[in-house]
This record gives C-alpha cells, sequence and structure tokens, in this order.
C-alpha cells in the first residue's frame, strides 16, 4: 500500500489540491494507494499525553494509513522556508519502528514562491534517513503553485504532470 500525505492541517490548501491530482495519477498505476489529508488528524494531537498513549483515533489513523503502508508521497507545502511543523508532530507522535522503519519515500514540495520547497524537502531528508526510510532520489519542486492551477483547483501545467508521471512510474517499482 502506498499512503500520499497531503501534508498540512490548513484549509483549502493548494497542496491538498496537488494531493488529490497526484491520487488520480497514482490510480493509473496502482489501485493500491490511499491519501491522508493532515486535517484529518485528531484535534488532540498536541496533547503532551499523546507523546506516551495515543489517543484511540490517532491509533486506528496511523494503523491505516502509517503500519499498513509500505511506501509514502509527501505533498509538503513550504513553510517558513522548511516543513509545515504538524507533519514533524505527526510522525513524532507516532510508533516509529512499525510506521517508518525500512520504508519509502517520495516528495513532492509545493510553494507559492520561486524554490518549491527544495529546502524543505532536503532538510527532511535528513529527519526521514534517521529514522531509517529510504528517500526516493526524484524531489518534484512545485512553484508558483497557484498559477499552475486551474479555476476548479486541478493542476494543467503539462511539463510538472509529465515530470509528476515520471515520478511516479519510478516510484511504484522503487
Amino acid at each position: 500500500m502506498i499512503t500520499i500525505i497531503a501534508a498540512t492541517n490548513r484549509q483549502n490548501s493548494n497542496t491538498l489540491k496537488i494531493a488529490e491530482f497526484y491520487l488520480e495519477l497514482m490510480k493509473k498505476h496502482t489501485q493500491e494507494v490511499q491519501l491522508l489529508s493532515l486535517l484529518d488528524l485528531p484535534n488532540d494531537l498536541a496533547d503532551p499525553k499523546m507523546y506516551d498513549e495515543p489517543s484511540e483515533s490517532f491509533k486506528k489513523l496511523q494503523k491505516q494509513y502509517l503500519v499498513d503502508a509500505e511506501k509514502f508521497v509527501l505533498i509538503m507545502p513550504e513553510y517558513n522556508g522548511g516543513i509545515p511543523g504538524i507533519l514533524k508532530l505527526m510522525i513524532d507522535i507516532s510508533d516509529i519502528k512499525p510506521c517508518w522503519h525500512y520504508k519509502k519515500v517520495c516528495m513532492v514540495g509545493v510553494a507559492a514562491g520561486r524554490a518549491g520547497n527544495l529546502r524543505g524537502m532536503d532538510d527532511f531528508t535528513s529527519w526521514l534517513n534517521y529514522i531509517k526510510v529510504g528517500v526516493h532520489y526524484l524531489k518534484i519542486p512545485i512553484s508558483g503553485v497557484a498559477g499552475k492551477l486551474d479555476d476548479s483547483g486541478r493542476l494543467n501545467d503539462q511539463p510538472t504532470i509529465d515530470l509528476l508521471n515520471q515520478q511516479i512510474e519510478d516510484f511504484v517499482s522503487y
């Protein structure tokens, strides 16, 4: 199973729009794929007690989207030159070994600016390597994301779509 993670809990985000589009593209290559929006994280995630004993709602989410996944696609917006804290918090609360150890990840950066979250993806690669996650070589930065979406919020930039398809084809067999 592959879990695509829309790595922000910001409502109406371009990140979720890209993640939903990515899901459509990936379903052309495998039906073993699901989407986790961090909007769906339990509201008690930031409770300090979660480090000792996660809530039942988080345990259920963790089992479905993290433990049972073999691979992850992280669609990550740029927040202040890095990644959203909610993504890091989710990983910190999760049971690291069954959720992350020896699994594979590929990344797509999303940004309003010019760099497409390159810095965040590079930095996060080090964090993932620390928890024994293999990171796919092709990291795709989507810069100026709003200008690459049509009026309905769908990605309409063909060079970006072609690159995403290339990443998907390679990652499915990775």
